[in-house]
């Protein structure tokens, strides 16, 4: 029996809060719970609470009835926090799904009040504040797998991959920019920037990597990423075939989606970016190297390159020294290889 068959609902159709903060790619991934209830509850209300600098990438999504976006700061401030919670308390949710399962979101599960909480169970604390605790369940080797499994044990149904929507304003935006920019749609998305160094590709592969791909006739190529990413974007650049974009810093982050959307194929680390490519249905190729990788469940065309390495994955306790050699071997002419490939059974 599905877990929504026996919560408690004050009306017709459940009001669910869905509490996932940050960060980029989980939320993409997180975004396989919506399909799930918007089947089982057509005319649910459901809202999304997620941090300001993340959430935005659910802007316009049609099964989404309210975006609620929060500072980080909020959860040091008694004002803010107390403001909030009477702005939660206010819309009487019937059920908040925390698929964050730390202690920041299991608190603020708590604070909207809401009459049931279901959550992942962990070893964070706070577990008090939540009336369900389900396991991170699912095969690891499924896209956003956990959360796909989160979603079948509340609605019995069986869930979809990850999938973002993009809204007709944000096209609009994507298409009158890229006019701008003498891009058409079809282009080649690079995503190289994540937050943690052993997941990165060498920065003087993809300069080759790019190349390599044009002398088959393969482009233009587009960088994607943050403004933090600027500097070694324009590095990366400089050294790309003439033609190539570098919008790094240069995109709103609801805007990410759209513009991945047009992609003929995208290529990226393991990113919240190159997940986003994958949940708008485009052709990804990721590379993996450090982090357990997916090999798959997406409805899209992937391709995922991870050698399993003895020491592999080391997630954040690297034993290579820095060498990354997990990612160095992955050469340009073994990527562009397999991209190639993608691209013809695109």
């Amino acid at each position: 029996m599905a877990l929504a068959d026996s919560l408690p609902v004050r009306g017709e159709q459940p009001r669910i809060l869905i509490v996932r903060l940050s960060a980029l790619g989980d939320i993409v991934f997180a975004s396989s719970l919506l399909d799930g209830l918007r089947q089982r509850f057509p005319q649910a209300h459901i809202a999304w609470l997620a941090q300001t600098g993340f959430g935005g990438v659910l802007e316009g999504d049609t099964r989404l009835d309210r975006l609620i976006r929060i500072p980080k700061e909020t959860l040091k401030s008694p004002r803010a926090l107390q403001a909030l919670r009477r702005e939660l308390t206010a819309q009487a949710y019937d059920w908040v799904i925390d698929c964050q399962g730390l202690l920041k979101s299991r608190f603020l599960a708590r604070l909207a009040g809401g009459a049931t909480r279901v959550g992942f169970s962990s070893k964070e604390p706070g577990k008090v504040f939540m009336d369900h605790l389900l396991p991170k369940g699912g095969n690891p080797a499924d896209i956003s797998s956990e959360y796909r499994y989160l979603a079948e044990q509340i609605t019995g149904l069986p869930a979809a991959a990850p999938r973002l929507l993009v809204s007709t304003d944000t096209t609009a935006r994507v298409a009158e920019a890229l006019s701008a920019h003498g891009l058409q749609a079809g282009f080649i998305a690079l995503c190289p920037f994540t937050t943690r160094p052993q997941k990165h590709w060498m920065e003087d592969y993809w300069p080759q990597l790019a190349q390599e791909l044009a002398r088959k006739g393969v482009g233009p190529f587009v960088i994607l990423g943050g403004p933090a990413d600027r500097p070694a974007a324009e590095r990366i650049h400089s050294q790309l075939p003439a033609g190539s974009i570098n919008l790094a810093g240069e995109t709103r982050l609801p805007d990410l989606g759209g513009w991945l959307s047009q992609a003929g194929l995208v290529i990226g680390v393991d990113t919240g970016l190159t997940h986003i490519g994958i949940a708008v249905r485009r052709p990804t190729l990721a590379l993996f190297g450090s982090t357990c990788p997916y090999t798959r469940g997406a409805d899209s065309p992937l391709t995922v390159m991870y050698d399993a390495l003895p020491c592999a994955p080391c997630k954040r306790k690297p034993t290579c020294g820095g060498d990354w050699t997990c990612m160095k071997q992955l050469t340009p002419q073994r990527v562009a290889a397999k991209a190639l490939e993608l691209l013809e059974m695109a």
